[in-house]
């Protein structure tokens, strides 16, 4: 295998590892006999667990930054149901189209890991500032109320999302039964008469 190579395998293992175990629960010993090598092969490609680490991140950030389609599809003036509809979608897709990534943000705040910053701004802060910078563009046309902090809304918006999708990946969820979509639709009809002007 080439370097290159290895080192995705590297990755791709830790990230499995780690999702399943926590960050302070598996080592590099289990993470080596899962790639069937030494552990002198992963220090090889990574000097420290926290090189390692970085780079699971650094990975999971490139995957996000390949939504960047997504989101020119979004910004464009059709309107503010389709906007914050294709918002909830994607927050919604991305937990449960990607669980061992949310395992791992759970477990980097949990375990009060070092890196758990870094999670929430290469994960989070651009998300945020994208929605917040739509919200203030419509309250500044006078189509929302202008007592509405955009980023307090945008927390909203995205809060209701990812709730969602944490109880469905979570829990034998009982109380919402409906599709992701319905919830998605009707999540941004409650939002938008909240925001609309009295």
């Amino acid at each position: 295998m080439k370097g290159g190579e290895r080192r995705e395998a590297i990755i791709a293992a830790a990230i499995r590892l780690f999702s399943e175990k926590g960050f302070r629960g598996a080592t590099t010993r289990e993470l080596a006999a899962s790639l069937d090598v030494t552990e002198p092969v992963i220090y090889q490609h990574f000097e420290t667990k926290r090189d390692l680490y970085r780079a699971i991140i650094e990975s999971k950030a490139r995957e996000r930054r390949l939504e960047n389609d997504h989101w020119q599809n979004v910004e464009n003036p059709r309107g503010d149901r389709e906007f914050f509809g294709a918002v909830a979608r994607l927050m919604i897709e991305r937990v449960e189209g990607d669980p061992s990534y949310l395992r791992l943000l759970l477990f980097s705040a949990l375990e009060g890991h070092e890196l758990a910053d870094l999670f929430f701004e290469r994960d989070a802060v651009d998300y945020y500032g994208r929605v917040c910078s739509y919200i203030g563009k419509r309250v500044a046309e006078g189509a929302f109320r202008d007592d509405i902090d955009p980023a307090i809304a945008s927390r909203a918006l995205m809060g209701m999302a990812v709730h969602h999708a944490l109880v469905q990946a979570l829990f034998h969820d009982t109380v919402v039964t409906a599709s992701s979509e319905v919830y998605a639709t009707q999540m941004v009809e409650i939002f938008i008469a909240g925001l609309a002007r009295g």
